[in-house]
C-alpha cells in the first residue's frame, strides 16, 4: 500500500509542473447567443436562421480591446488548405488580450492572456468561409 501511495505521489508530481507551466488560451469553438430583432414595420416578420455562432476570427490586442490597439500577425503562411497566423508576444506592462469573433452574430468575447503567454497561433481553413461576409472557418486557436 505504501509503495502504491509513493508511486501515485510521484506520478502527480511529475505531471503537475507540466500543467502549471503551461498557460494556454483558446477561443471556444462556439458560443450561445440570444438575439432579438425588431421588425421595421408591422408587415415584416422577424425569424432566426438557427445557424451556429462558430469562431470565425481572432484579434490579439496590446492592452484592453476597448483601446483598439490590435496587433498584426508576425508571421502568416499557407500550408495546404490552412492559413497559419502567429504572434510573438514580448513582455508588456499593458498585457495582451485575445478577442474571439464569431460568425452569424456581432457578439465577441475577449480575455486577458496570462503574463507567461509568449506566442499565439491561429489556424484557419483557407477554402471555407462563413456566409454573409463572415470570416474563414477557424480550425484552432492556441496561445501559450
Amino acid at each position: 500500500m505504501k509503495r502504491l501511495t509513493f508511486i501515485l505521489i510521484g506520478l502527480a508530481c511529475a505531471l503537475a509542473p507540466v500543467n502549471f507551466a503551461r498557460a494556454e488560451s483558446a477561443c471556444p469553438q462556439t458560443i450561445a447567443v440570444e438575439q432579438k430583432a425588431s421588425a421595421p414595420a408591422p408587415d415584416w416578420t422577424v425569424t432566426y436562421s438557427g445557424y451556429e455562432s462558430a469562431v470565425a476570427g481572432v484579434t490579439i490586442f496590446d492592452g484592453p480591446p476597448a483601446e483598439q490597439a490590435s496587433l498584426v500577425p508576425d508571421n502568416e503562411k499557407t500550408a495546404g488548405d490552412s492559413v497559419i497566423q502567429s504572434w510573438q508576444l514580448a513582455k508588456s506592462a499593458r498585457g495582451y488580450w485575445l478577442q474571439c469573433n464569431y460568425a452569424n452574430t456581432t457578439a465577441q468575447i475577449s480575455r486577458r492572456l496570462e503574463a507567461s503567454v509568449t506566442r499565439c497561433e491561429v489556424v484557419s481553413d483557407h477554402n471555407m468561409r462563413f456566409g454573409g461576409g463572415g470570416g474563414y472557418v477557424v480550425k484552432s486557436v492556441n496561445c501559450k
